[in-house]
């Protein structure tokens, strides 16, 4: 998803004159083409998770009003899951993925700048997320004993279930973890040092 940050280093550090001119035409374009693809696939993947969210949502709404098989009483942690899931994902939607600012004609800078925006996005999410899972863990912790004191899931189901949920939740941090300190902080660092070179330049 990120452009090739060393080939534009060395382009620009490497120059004898100015970095945006000695970057040329074509660093221009990728930059502009990632931000515009960080773009899209931001698009695609708050849509997707906005479906898988709706559906979810009407799922609980049919079972409490429709078929009443769902206890508020007794099994409101699954409305305090789809509360912290539907929150988290509004912030998220609200901030959204950043790009080019309306203005003067596109430039290496200016996309430079819109890379490194939503680079700190992207931060800024992993980092909300860190908060917001601990947090849904625990609804989601609740909302399974809930299930097995209403008779509808065994203690052995209950064990599986806690079993999946770790293995998943923990690959997943994992993945998070290594995303945000061996990608996207190293891929700031560079952009602002960049930028800094370019107004130093300039």
């Amino acid at each position: 998803m990120s452009m090739d940050m060393e080939r534009l280093e060395r382009a620009w550090t490497g120059a004898a004159n100015r970095a945006d001119a000695a970057a040329g035409l074509y660093l221009i374009d990728s930059a502009l083409a990632a931000v515009a693809r960080r773009q899209r696939d931001f698009r695609l993947r708050m849509g997707l998770i906005g479906v898988v969210l709706t559906g979810w949502s009407l799922v609980v709404v049919y079972g409490i009003v429709w078929r009443g098989n769902v206890d508020l009483l007794r099994e409101w942690a699954a409305l305090l899951m789809l509360a912290i899931t539907w929150t988290v994902y509004a912030a998220i939607l609200r901030r959204g993925e950043g790009g080019m600012p309306e203005g003067p004609a596109p430039s290496l800078p200016a996309g430079l700048r819109a890379l490194l925006s939503q680079t700190e996005g992207a931060m800024r999410r992993i980092r909300v997320m860190a908060v917001a899972v601990p947090i849904f863990l625990l609804a989601l912790g609740l909302a399974v004993t809930q299930l097995g004191q209403v008779g509808k899931m065994s203690s052995s189901h209950m064990r599986d279930f806690a079993l999946l949920a770790g293995i998943g939740f923990s690959l997943s941090g994992g993945i998070f973890t290594f995303r945000y300190h061996r990608i996207l902080k190293p891929e700031a660092e560079r952009l602002r040092r960049l930028l800094g070179q370019y107004e130093e330049q300039t």
